[in-house]
């Protein structure tokens, strides 16, 4: 084998474990918010996020607490919360609605859960129901 075939196939090498190396590294596409903006007197909420692939587990959020966590998959994530004999369900992430936002926020509120990527602007996306 000549000295080229040789260099040329060293190039392949370490391209392929470049490629290989990236593969394994988990990307961080966005961090999500949930912060719990009801009443100071209210009980805590249990909140609980999950994709096809994750499951963050169940977290307790007294009044102010802000919980985050990492996406590091275009997944759709699915948030869950109780308060007292209140449930509600929503997407905590959208990779089409949230792919191109570094921060997603959640705000927790006794008349919804309000959305924004500025943590300013709020929309509200969805509603608290009873059992």
């Amino acid at each position: 084998m000549d000295s080229r075939s040789s260099f040329v196939i060293f190039l392949i090498s370490v391209f392929i474990f470049s490629v290989a190396a990236l593969e394994g590294q988990e990307k961080h596409l966005a961090t999500i918010h949930v912060i719990n903006s009801m009443p100071k007197d209210s009980e805590p909420i249990q909140l609980r996020c999950t994709s096809r692939y994750t499951d963050h587990g169940m977290h307790q959020l007294r009044a102010g607490d802000d919980y985050q966590f990492e996406i590091q998959e275009k997944a759709l994530y699915f948030c869950e919360a109780i308060s007292g004999r209140q449930i509600a369900s929503w997407h905590g992430f959208q990779p089409r609605r949230d792919g191109n936002h570094k921060a997603v926020f959640w705000l927790v509120k006794e008349d919804g859960f309000f959305l924004s990527w500025d943590n300013s602007s709020w929309v509200k996306k969805s509603e608290w129901e009873t059992e």
